[in-house]
């Protein structure tokens, strides 16, 4: 395949838009999709749901293209296996009825983008095409051209007519490269002012790694007293440089292992001014609780702040590429829309 259109179809097969409704880039896989066929299409869920989900008949017409429900179905296939896992009941039906929708305007953007290019009069030497059906014969089928006509054969599809669909979708898919994704462009400034305007959706908590001795107060004051002695020295004998650990083996009556890192809202509120002001690899003073006593030791600690900007630039740039690559394609849609006739039934 010549570098150029290499560059064209990875972009293309590449480009991901975050909303549903951009899923008529499945198109562009379905000569793999061919493979991944053989046992049949997975059916629709079966549900007290809405006519759309019916076994077949006239879903869309784009020009001359007919649309079948049947289509449809086979497109969204994925979605509609996954939908019953999470959905029940009504709520169920009414997600069906949005997938079989938003699959029948991914199967009209479609034949959209094939109308136009032949509107355009696009079109792809022989042997180009030759060799893409080459590589897909070598790489999807281990260069069995016998699995190829079976898989054909079960999807009721001659090679001349499989031929075709690839054919249709390289050229779509290097006129969408054109036309979107080639287009795409983020001004690094762009990025930058992104992060400034939603810095506040990179604020990284305050966080903290302890270990505590947890001494319980007694019931009789005779015992609160006791207690109360031996958490003072416990600190002291700490302060001193007493190993925390074999200390809290010998006095504590909680787990002394290690926490994992935690913010503040996930710690007992009497532990947060104590954990807030001690530095890493202190001891803190004596806590008091109503029932208890707790020394705490920080292990570690990272103080509240935000990320920086390199840190999410690139996180950045891939949220503002999509947004802008799925405004170049709603544009794309509505300008060749005009120029093509469509029917919804």
């Amino acid at each position: 395949m010549p570098a150029g259109n290499a560059v064209a179809l990875n972009g293309l097969f590449a480009h991901n838009a975050a909303l549903m409704k951009k899923i008529f880039l499945l198109f562009t896989l379905a000569a793999p999709v061919l493979f991944a066929q053989t046992n049949g299409t997975p059916a629709a869920p079966s549900t007290n749901g809405p006519l759309i989900t019916a076994i077949d008949g006239y879903a869309a017409r784009v020009d001359s293209t007919i649309i079948t429900y049947g289509d449809v179905r086979q497109s969204i296939g994925p979605f509609l296996q996954q939908i019953p896992r999470k959905y029940k009941g009504k709520e169920l039906a009414e997600r069906i009825q949005a997938a079989y929708f938003d699959g029948r305007e991914s199967l009209i953007e479609e034949a959209l983008l094939k109308a136009e290019t032949k509107t355009l009069g696009i079109s792809l030497p022989e042997k180009f095409t030759d060799d893409e059906i080459s590589r897909l014969i070598r790489e999807r089928f281990n260069n069995d051209r016998a699995l190829l006509s079976r898989t054909l054969a079960d999807r009721r599809m001659t090679f001349e007519e499989w031929k075709k669909e690839v054919t249709d979708q390289i050229t779509v898919g290097m006129f969408y490269n054109q036309e979107v994704t080639r287009r795409a462009k983020i001004p690094a400034q762009a990025v930058r002012d992104e992060y400034e305007r939603t810095k506040a959706d990179y604020l990284v908590p305050f966080k903290v790694k302890y270990r505590f001795i947890l001494i319980n107060k007694g019931k009789t004051d005779e015992d609160r007293a006791a207690k109360r002695t031996q958490a003072e020295n416990t600190v002291q004998k700490l302060l001193n440089g007493a190993d925390f650990m074999a200390v809290a083996k010998e006095v504590s009556e909680g787990d002394a292992g290690e926490a994992p890192w935690r913010v503040l809202d996930d710690i007992r509120a009497e532990l947060r001014p104590a954990l807030l002001k001690t530095p890493a690899g202190q001891v803190s003073d004596l806590i008091e609780t109503p029932a208890e006593f707790y020394i705490v030791k920080v292990e570690e600690r990272r103080e509240e702040g935000y990320s920086a900007f390199e840190e999410v630039q690139k996180s950045i740039e891939t949220k503002l590429l999509d947004a802008e690559k799925a405004r170049l394609h709603d544009a794309l849609i509505k300008r060749i829309t005009v120029k093509h006739f469509i029917e919804r039934y």
